[in-house]
């Protein structure tokens, strides 16, 4: 099953999105169809030519990382090249550290 993000826009030009988790493209839209027409805010629902954008939305990816060692992987070096020095130097200006 993936996540998903469905929407269209109405004739009155307002957008309506709603998220759902489903096995296939068309299965997240008549999940988000459904879900359309349960919406009493909605007073135009999706007909036969409403075009529907489906975003599969990924499991997000966290990471934890010390401030310090940020730091210490922007110090000056010429490891990885130009591609590397100009990342570094990036990530120095953004900390405030032009050194």
């Amino acid at each position: 099953m993936a996540r998903c993000r469905v929407s269209f826009t109405d004739g009155e030009k307002t957008e309506h999105s709603v998220e759902v988790e489903a096995d296939s493209l068309y299965e997240a839209v008549a999940l988000a169809v459904a879900e359309f027409r349960e919406d009493p805010l909605i007073s135009v629902y999706p007909s036969a030519m409403t075009e529907l954008i489906v975003a599969v939305l990924r499991n997000p990816t966290e990471h934890r990382i010390r401030l310090s060692q940020v730091s210490k992987w922007a110090e000056h070096t010429t490891k990885d090249g130009p591609t590397g020095i100009t990342k570094r130097q990036r990530v120095r200006t953004l900390l405030g550290e032009n050194a």
